[in-house]
């Protein structure tokens, strides 16, 4: 392996956190995560996923161990350094699973061509590209007003919140995401190039199920869709009929 190929892999390794490996798993579930998060937002996933599925983890510029590296604040630029690491490190086949602007960088990845096409994309907690966010924007607030946001949206831990220094470290990354999220729109979007499946709280205020309903027209190789109980982090407050649904989209990929 030549010292220019051993950089590349490692700069596109640290996209990717794998708890359990899995060598012999039939299928890879790549899991991206919502704005301001990392892969350990995605906690005992693995645990929790049939034997011959191998959990992939996420991990953006900007949090975790990438701290030091500057959050994207672009999704063209976004979506190609992903797709790029992906065609580095993850094997097909493989499932790329997003909630709300994981799902939304799931799209942009997939919709833009430049790596392998994923077996399906599980687009969860996210409005339709076509359509207009629900809710004001938060992003280019004052500090106090954006981080009492923050707290409404219950996306960021509350000691993370109350802790001034790590909110200090954090913002930056937090506002670039959250940009990303409520400026993504397109005029006219381009369909879907596999099958998709969509999952929706029903009582969600960020991507309310009408908004997500909008995919089925984004979707010409077939869409399946569920809906599971609560507001925009379901997948946490009701985890038990998320996977149950989650692990049954699997065992048809």
């Amino acid at each position: 392996m030549s010292i220019a190929t051993s950089t590349r892999s490692k700069e596109s390794g640290r996209w990717f956190h794998r708890p359990a490996t899995r060598p012999t798993a039939r299928l890879r579930l790549v899991c991206v995560p919502y704005a301001g998060a990392g892969a350990a937002a995605f906690g005992t996933w693995s645990d929790r996923l049939p034997a011959d599925v191998e959990f992939v983890g996420v991990r953006l510029p900007g949090r975790e161990s990438r701290l030091r590296e500057p959050p994207f604040r672009d999704w063209r630029a976004l979506a190609e350094a992903f797709g790029d690491a992906l065609d580095e490190q993850v094997r097909s086949p493989y499932v790329l699973f997003g909630h709300s602007m994981g799902a939304m960088l799931t799209y942009e990845t997939v919709v833009r061509g430049k790596s392998r096409r994923p077996e399906h994309v599980i687009l969860s907690g996210c409005r339709a590209p076509g359509v207009q966010r629900a809710l004001p924007a938060i992003h280019d607030l004052p500090d106090e007003q954006f981080r009492g946001e923050l707290g409404r949206l219950a996306g960021t831990p509350r000691e993370v919140l109350a802790n001034p220094h790590l909110m200090a470290v954090l913002e930056p990354m937090l506002r670039a995401d959250i940009q990303l999220a409520e400026t993504w729109w397109h005029r006219t979007p381009p369909p879907v190039p596999v099958p998709v499946t969509t999952f929706w709280g029903t009582d969600d205020e960020v991507a309310p199920p009408e908004a997500v309903a909008a995919w089925r027209t984004l979707a010409p190789q077939g869409i399946r869709s569920h809906g599971v109980p609560g507001g925009h982090f379901y997948l946490q407050d009701r985890a038990s009929e998320f996977f149950r649904l989650l692990n049954r989209e699997l065992s048809l990929c």
